[in-house]
């Protein structure tokens, strides 16, 4: 347990002249009844109103310290997002993209496993980091918001999922200080590859299986296929874009996706089994934490709200007396 504002307890000090005076009360009490021939306090009224005015003072005073608690369990976790321009995806202007319902699934992930620790690559035909691993979850909600889209990759008309995952890979090995914890790898992703993916795919998952990492593959998509409709800056215009004179339509390749969660001994989730994919993650992939992590306040739980219950459970105790 810890506290905000360890200061406070300074008003500890405080206590022992309030008990002195509750004492000298008693005391005059006494003097009182034994003046009319009375029955003075008894020991166990005096033991019981001291113990109350202590309970509330402490409790009040620690609360206003602001006690919490850190989690017992952490893990690290790397959000990679294809942010191809297959990601563009929509029947409608009005819809959201592809890319859009992978942001809700970031967010919710963000809010549902607050003890974690996050980072965020993205990839097309190049893949790179885009923010550090961090245990601030507001920073990373910003950057999901305001820093992810379609198109930030030069050649973003390609989608190179072994590059993407053998830089992970590397990214392990060369940099163990910032990504050596990382078991899972959530990837959003629509799945669209061309060519012989499985032949393209072999190195690359056996790169991700020697660094240790289970890949957790998240399929956004539609059932059938899905066109894009063209831009005109950052306005969606009612018209699509087309190869060969017909409209070009991305269809969901969950199979690409499960490939590559099995042969990395990760799991596969549909974007209709996100609550299935946050309890996974609470439930299958947390760990005991390390004594030296040091988490950011987003990690931690007041329970202040206990001392105030107890404080106030004494004051009535008081009254009563």
């Amino acid at each position: 347990m810890g506290f905000d504002y360890p200061n406070a307890f300074l008003f500890l000090l405080i206590l022992p002249p309030v008990l002195w005076m509750l004492w000298q009360g008693i005391k005059h009490t006494t003097t009182v009844a034994r003046l009319f021939k009375a029955q003075g306090p008894s020991r166990l009224y005096i033991a019981t109103k001291f113990a109350c005015l202590t309970i509330l003072s402490t409790s009040l005073i620690t609360a206003g310290a602001r006690p919490y608690i850190e989690p017992r369990l952490t893990g690290d976790y790397i959000f990679i997002n294809d942010v191809s321009r297959s990601m563009m995806a929509r029947h409608y202007c009005n819809e959201p993209t592809f890319l859009d319902r992978s942001k809700t699934i970031m967010h919710n992930i963000l809010n549902k496993v607050p003890e974690g620790r996050f980072g965020i690559m993205v990839f097309a035909r190049l893949a790179f980091p885009i923010t550090q691993v961090t245990f601030d979850h507001n920073y990373l909600h910003d950057v999901i918001d305001n820093g992810l889209r379609a198109g930030m990759i030069f050649e973003a008309t390609a989608t190179s999922l072994p590059n993407a995952l053998s830089q992970i890979a590397n990214k392990k090995a060369n940099y163990p200080d910032i990504y050596g914890k990382t078991e899972y790898v959530i990837l959003f992703s629509d799945g669209y590859v061309e060519g012989n993916w499985r032949d393209e795919l072999t190195q690359s998952i056996s790169e991700i299986k020697t660094a240790g990492i289970k890949v957790i593959a998240v399929g956004i998509g539609n059932p059938g296929e899905t066109p894009i409709p063209r831009m005109s800056g950052d306005e969606c215009q009612e018209d699509y874009l087309q190869t060969n004179g017909r409209i070009l339509r991305i269809p969901l390749q969950d199979d690409l996706l499960k490939f590559i969660a099995t042969e990395t001994n990760g799991e596969y989730f549909g974007e209709g089994t996100i609550d299935e994919l946050t309890q996974f993650l609470r439930e299958q992939t947390l760990t005991v934490r390390e004594s030296n992590t040091i988490f950011t306040p987003e990690q931690r739980r007041d329970i202040s709200g206990m001392f105030l219950l107890s404080a106030t459970i004494a004051l009535f105790g008081f009254l009563l007396l």
